[in-house]
């Protein structure tokens, strides 16, 4: 008789007992995130740079082309997008901003002459385009970072550059349209500053429901399974927020308020392996401690694990396929969201897989050490002779 192939045999390791094992990639993952975070502030000469902080927290410039449903379209977006985010991010832009910030000018209106500022700090990054308007006002609007705070407090430096950013469009045009008047040309261009919309309240507001989740989730754990549960489980989460922020940091993703709906996405997703493998971790600990006193905790967790394991694959491969499919063939505004999300997956069924059951182990263990310590200290306490009388 043919036999059948089981999914969990392909686990033949110890889970509970390799704690010190389960944590060595997400240390080292962490380490590579806190070197790359110095490496881009140091780059960049800023530490909002060091994790690719959004205009939706740091502020940023609009600069919208209202170029008309005559010629903008599903057929000619793609020209128009990439020739104007490439006159966006020229190189030239930024070294006019460069000279502007050391020259007798800029001396004469602030008082000073800028020192440190390059080419590579002042150069405009666009963060994404999209269509707006209809009709004679359809429009591509493209948001991009301000330059530095370190060296424009007050975004003079800013406004500046959107200044030469709009002739840089408007000579772009110009080539497109030979025979458009320059005035209009340019009357097609408008730009804009704009502050930090989420700044420090969407920040705030985020940390506090994510610190509001993970206690919901503790209680419910402890009240359905046991406290050790609810502990290991909210480690493990923050072990998968966590990773899902290094690995932010390692790939230079912006962080905005897609950032932040990544976050809850797998804060709110990620415990579920987690409990089904602690309901099962409960079942088999209830039927073992009624066929036997002694029983090895390790094997029962070890062997959860193993029954589960074909459910949890099953869970996250379903739902990261869409996601994969989004990062692959979505927009970079979409690629904010998506890619943190896979990461955060890869990262809840890592957790959920190894580190649950292994801290879970440890200090369940711990802490029954700890009672049979107390346990041997009150029965000598009970042993030792009592002296009655008064001393002679």
């Amino acid at each position: 008789m043919e036999k059948r192939f089981k999914v969990e045999s392909l686990i033949k390791f110890p889970i509970a007992k390799n704690l010190k094992f389960w944590i060595i990639a997400p240390l080292a993952i962490i380490l590579l995130a806190g070197i790359m975070f110095g490496v881009f502030a140091g780059v960049y000469k800023d530490v909002n740079k060091g994790m690719n902080i959004g205009i939706d927290f740091a502020g940023g410039s609009l600069v919208t082309v209202t170029l008309g449903d005559s010629v903008l379209n599903d057929s000619t977006y793609s020209e128009y997008e990439s020739l104007i985010k490439e006159a966006i991010e020229a190189q030239e832009n930024a070294q006019k901003v460069v000279d502007y910030s050391t020259s007798e000018e800029y001396e004469t209106k602030y008082g000073k002459k800028l020192e440190g500022i390059t080419v590579p700090i002042a150069q405009a990054h666009v963060t994404y385009a999209q269509t707006a308007g209809s009709g004679e006002e359809y429009a591509i609007v493209f948001k991009y970072d301000n330059v530095s705070k370190t060296y424009d407090e007050d975004n003079t430096l800013s406004t500046y550059r959107n200044e030469v950013i709009k002739q840089a469009i408007a000579d772009t045009l110009q080539i497109k349209f030979p025979t458009t008047d320059r005035d209009e040309i340019e009357s097609m261009i408008t730009s804009e500053n704009i502050g930090a919309t989420a700044s420090a309240e969407l920040i705030k507001t985020a940390l506090i429901c994510l610190a509001v989740s993970l206690a919901v989730i503790l209680v419910y754990i402890i009240i359905r399974f046991e406290i050790w549960s609810g502990l290991a489980a909210v480690i493990a989460l923050i072990h998968d927020v966590a990773i899902l922020v290094a690995m932010t940091i390692i790939c230079h993703i912006q962080v905005n308020s897609a950032f932040v709906a990544a976050i809850i996405t797998i804060v709110s997703y990620s415990i579920n392996n987690t409990i089904v493998i602690f309901d099962r971790v409960r079942e088999n600990l209830k039927n073992e401690r009624k066929l036997n006193e002694k029983y090895d905790s390790a094997v029962i967790l070890d062997n959860s694990v193993k029954q589960t394991l074909l459910r949890s694959i099953n869970s996250t491969v379903t739902t990261m396929v869409p996601i994969v499919i989004f990062a692959i063939f979505g927009s970079a505004t979409v690629n904010e969201f998506a890619l943190p999300v896979i990461f955060g997956l890869i990262a809840g069924f890592y957790s959920s897989m190894f580190l649950s059951p292994s801290l879970y182990y440890v200090m369940s263990q711990a802490w029954e050490k700890h009672k049979a310590n107390n346990k041997i200290k009150k029965e000598e306490e009970k042993a030792k002779p009592k002296y009655v009388g008064a001393k002679q």
